[in-house]
Protein backbone atom coordinates (compact mmCIF):
# COMPACT_ATOMS: atom_id res chain seq x y z
CA UNK A 1 0.00 0.00 0.00
CA UNK A 2 1.52 3.13 -1.03
CA UNK A 3 1.80 5.80 1.59
CA UNK A 4 -0.29 8.80 -0.62
CA UNK A 5 -3.13 6.28 -0.59
CA UNK A 6 -3.18 6.46 3.13
CA UNK A 7 -3.68 10.70 3.06
CA UNK A 8 -5.64 10.74 -0.29
CA UNK A 9 -9.05 12.66 -0.26
CA UNK A 10 -11.23 13.74 -2.53
CA UNK A 11 -11.70 17.70 -2.68
CA UNK A 12 -15.53 17.75 -2.16
CA UNK A 13 -14.06 15.76 1.31
CA UNK A 14 -11.44 18.80 2.28
CA UNK A 15 -14.78 21.26 1.54
CA UNK A 16 -17.21 19.35 3.91
CA UNK A 17 -14.12 19.28 6.43
CA UNK A 18 -13.57 22.81 6.42
CA UNK A 19 -17.30 23.36 6.36
CA UNK A 20 -17.53 21.15 9.74
CA UNK A 21 -14.85 22.29 11.31
CA UNK A 22 -15.64 26.69 10.82
CA UNK A 23 -19.53 26.03 11.41
CA UNK A 24 -18.10 24.02 14.93
CA UNK A 25 -15.78 27.15 16.21
CA UNK A 26 -17.82 29.89 15.26
CA UNK A 27 -17.79 32.08 17.83
CA UNK A 28 -21.73 32.20 18.54
CA UNK A 29 -23.81 31.99 22.16
CA UNK A 30 -23.88 28.02 22.25
CA UNK A 31 -20.11 27.87 21.28
CA UNK A 32 -19.33 29.35 24.36
CA UNK A 33 -21.84 28.29 26.64
CA UNK A 34 -20.23 24.40 25.83
CA UNK A 35 -16.85 26.15 26.62
CA UNK A 36 -17.97 27.08 30.04
CA UNK A 37 -20.27 23.90 30.92
CA UNK A 38 -17.32 21.99 30.32
CA UNK A 39 -15.03 23.90 32.11
CA UNK A 40 -17.12 24.06 35.20
CA UNK A 41 -17.46 19.58 34.98
CA UNK A 42 -13.61 19.81 34.54
CA UNK A 43 -12.46 22.25 37.31
CA UNK A 44 -15.06 20.34 39.77
CA UNK A 45 -13.77 17.07 38.65
CA UNK A 46 -10.37 18.28 39.48
CA UNK A 47 -11.05 19.84 42.27
CA UNK A 48 -13.03 17.00 43.76
CA UNK A 49 -10.04 14.42 42.32
CA UNK A 50 -12.59 12.43 40.28
CA UNK A 51 -11.79 11.47 36.86
CA UNK A 52 -15.13 10.46 35.85
CA UNK A 53 -16.04 13.91 35.86
CA UNK A 54 -12.89 15.45 34.30
CA UNK A 55 -13.52 13.06 31.11
CA UNK A 56 -17.20 13.89 31.04
CA UNK A 57 -16.25 17.71 30.97
CA UNK A 58 -14.09 16.76 28.23
CA UNK A 59 -16.48 14.94 25.90
CA UNK A 60 -18.38 18.38 26.11
CA UNK A 61 -15.39 20.99 25.63
CA UNK A 62 -15.65 22.39 21.68
CA UNK A 63 -12.11 23.20 22.41
CA UNK A 64 -11.08 20.98 19.75
CA UNK A 65 -12.51 23.07 16.97
CA UNK A 66 -10.96 26.27 16.82
CA UNK A 67 -7.36 24.59 17.45
CA UNK A 68 -8.34 22.14 14.20
CA UNK A 69 -9.19 25.61 12.32
CA UNK A 70 -5.74 27.57 13.14
CA UNK A 71 -4.20 24.33 11.49
CA UNK A 72 -6.57 24.82 8.41
CA UNK A 73 -5.36 28.35 8.30
CA UNK A 74 -1.92 27.68 8.00
CA UNK A 75 -2.59 24.74 5.60
CA UNK A 76 -4.26 26.95 3.32
CA UNK A 77 -3.07 30.06 3.85
CA UNK A 78 -6.16 31.87 4.91
CA UNK A 79 -4.81 34.26 6.72
CA UNK A 80 -8.71 35.68 7.83
CA UNK A 81 -9.28 32.02 8.62
CA UNK A 82 -6.28 31.20 10.71
CA UNK A 83 -6.76 34.89 12.57
CA UNK A 84 -10.60 34.41 13.09
CA UNK A 85 -9.53 30.77 14.82
CA UNK A 86 -6.63 32.37 17.19
CA UNK A 87 -9.46 35.01 18.44
CA UNK A 88 -11.91 32.63 19.29
CA UNK A 89 -9.13 29.90 20.76
CA UNK A 90 -7.83 32.54 22.85
CA UNK A 91 -10.65 33.88 23.84
CA UNK A 92 -12.00 30.77 25.22
CA UNK A 93 -8.48 29.49 27.20
CA UNK A 94 -9.61 33.06 28.98
CA UNK A 95 -13.01 32.68 29.48
CA UNK A 96 -12.15 28.85 30.69
CA UNK A 97 -9.16 30.33 33.07
CA UNK A 98 -11.53 33.03 34.62
CA UNK A 99 -13.69 30.31 35.61
CA UNK A 100 -11.85 28.07 36.87
CA UNK A 101 -10.05 31.03 39.02
CA UNK A 102 -12.98 31.73 40.42
CA UNK A 103 -13.94 28.04 41.62
CA UNK A 104 -10.43 28.10 43.01
CA UNK A 105 -10.65 31.30 44.63
CA UNK A 106 -13.82 30.05 46.02
CA UNK A 107 -13.03 26.45 47.07
CA UNK A 108 -9.57 27.00 48.51
CA UNK A 109 -9.08 23.69 47.23
CA UNK A 110 -5.60 21.82 48.34
CA UNK A 111 -3.90 21.47 44.63
CA UNK A 112 -1.11 19.24 45.78
CA UNK A 113 -3.62 16.08 46.50
CA UNK A 114 -5.29 16.30 43.09
CA UNK A 115 -3.66 13.53 41.40
CA UNK A 116 -3.82 14.76 37.86
CA UNK A 117 -2.31 18.17 38.41
CA UNK A 118 0.77 16.54 39.91
CA UNK A 119 1.75 14.94 36.87
CA UNK A 120 0.97 17.73 34.52
CA UNK A 121 4.76 18.12 33.95
CA UNK A 122 6.11 19.32 30.74
CA UNK A 123 8.20 16.95 28.75
CA UNK A 124 9.64 15.62 25.41
CA UNK A 125 7.31 12.46 26.28
CA UNK A 126 4.25 14.84 26.84
CA UNK A 127 5.00 17.05 23.53
CA UNK A 128 4.84 13.68 21.29
CA UNK A 129 1.79 12.99 22.85
CA UNK A 130 0.27 15.94 21.96
CA UNK A 131 1.68 15.32 18.70
CA UNK A 132 -0.14 12.46 18.17
CA UNK A 133 -3.18 13.38 19.36
CA UNK A 134 -3.28 15.98 16.69
CA UNK A 135 -2.12 13.30 13.82
CA UNK A 136 -4.89 11.35 15.09
CA UNK A 137 -7.83 14.00 15.89
CA UNK A 138 -7.00 15.76 12.19
CA UNK A 139 -6.97 12.86 10.31
CA UNK A 140 -9.86 10.95 11.67
CA UNK A 141 -11.93 14.06 11.45
CA UNK A 142 -10.96 15.04 7.87
CA UNK A 143 -11.07 11.20 6.73
CA UNK A 144 -14.76 10.06 5.64
CA UNK A 145 -16.60 7.00 7.50
CA UNK A 146 -13.83 7.27 10.20
CA UNK A 147 -14.89 7.52 13.69
CA UNK A 148 -13.93 10.63 15.42
CA UNK A 149 -14.95 10.56 18.69
CA UNK A 150 -12.09 8.99 20.42
CA UNK A 151 -9.03 10.73 19.08
CA UNK A 152 -11.06 14.08 19.19
CA UNK A 153 -11.26 13.25 23.14
CA UNK A 154 -7.23 13.06 22.68
CA UNK A 155 -6.94 16.15 22.04
CA UNK A 156 -9.18 17.66 24.69
CA UNK A 157 -7.30 15.36 27.13
CA UNK A 158 -3.99 17.63 26.69
CA UNK A 159 -6.00 21.10 26.54
CA UNK A 160 -8.65 21.30 28.84
CA UNK A 161 -7.48 19.98 31.89
CA UNK A 162 -4.30 21.77 32.37
CA UNK A 163 -6.02 24.63 31.36
CA UNK A 164 -8.65 24.59 33.99
CA UNK A 165 -5.76 23.40 36.42
CA UNK A 166 -4.19 26.84 35.55
CA UNK A 167 -6.62 28.48 37.08
CA UNK A 168 -7.56 25.95 40.28
CA UNK A 169 -3.83 26.66 41.06
CA UNK A 170 -3.49 30.66 40.25
CA UNK A 171 -6.65 30.57 43.54
CA UNK A 172 -3.98 29.35 45.39
CA UNK A 173 -1.49 31.32 44.61
CA UNK A 174 1.09 28.31 43.82
CA UNK A 175 3.82 30.24 41.46
CA UNK A 176 6.04 27.16 40.72
CA UNK A 177 2.61 24.93 39.75
CA UNK A 178 1.68 27.29 37.95
CA UNK A 179 4.35 28.10 35.90
CA UNK A 180 5.00 24.21 35.15
CA UNK A 181 1.46 23.76 33.84
CA UNK A 182 1.41 26.65 31.92
CA UNK A 183 4.20 25.39 30.10
CA UNK A 184 2.98 22.16 29.88
CA UNK A 185 -0.21 23.46 27.90
CA UNK A 186 1.66 25.90 25.64
CA UNK A 187 4.28 22.73 25.14
CA UNK A 188 0.30 20.53 24.25
CA UNK A 189 -0.73 23.26 21.84
CA UNK A 190 2.15 23.65 19.42
CA UNK A 191 2.33 20.06 19.96
CA UNK A 192 -1.38 19.98 18.52
CA UNK A 193 -1.05 22.42 16.06
CA UNK A 194 2.17 20.44 14.24
CA UNK A 195 0.43 17.01 14.54
CA UNK A 196 -2.82 18.10 12.64
CA UNK A 197 -0.40 21.04 10.23
CA UNK A 198 1.40 17.61 9.10
CA UNK A 199 -1.69 15.70 8.01
CA UNK A 200 -3.39 18.93 6.70
CA UNK A 201 -0.44 19.57 4.26
CA UNK A 202 0.04 15.56 3.23
CA UNK A 203 -4.04 15.45 2.49
CA UNK A 204 -3.02 18.49 0.24
CA UNK A 205 -5.80 21.16 1.99
CA UNK A 206 -3.76 23.78 0.32
CA UNK A 207 -5.80 23.32 -2.80
CA UNK A 208 -9.29 23.91 -0.55
CA UNK A 209 -8.12 27.41 0.27
CA UNK A 210 -11.35 29.25 -1.93
CA UNK A 211 -13.46 26.82 -0.22
CA UNK A 212 -11.79 28.39 3.40
CA UNK A 213 -12.09 31.66 2.47
CA UNK A 214 -15.57 31.52 1.07
CA UNK A 215 -16.73 29.60 4.38
CA UNK A 216 -15.08 32.57 6.57
CA UNK A 217 -16.39 34.94 4.46
CA UNK A 218 -19.80 33.44 5.12
CA UNK A 219 -19.60 33.25 9.03
CA UNK A 220 -18.63 36.63 9.51
CA UNK A 221 -21.58 37.48 7.00
CA UNK A 222 -23.87 35.28 9.72
CA UNK A 223 -22.37 36.94 12.76
CA UNK A 224 -23.03 40.36 11.88
CA UNK A 225 -26.18 39.80 11.31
Amino acid sequence: MKIKTVFKITQNSRHEFISKVIDSSSPNVEFYFLVIISTLIVTFGLASNNLILVIGGMLVTPLLFPILAISLGVATNENKLLLRSIKVFLFSIILAFIISFIVGFLTKVYIYRIDLITIMKPSWFSFVVAITAGVAASYSWAKPNLDNVLPGTAITVTLIPPLTALGLVLGEQSWFLFFRILEFFVLNIFGIIAGSLLIFLLMDFYKAKTKASKETKLEAKKLAK
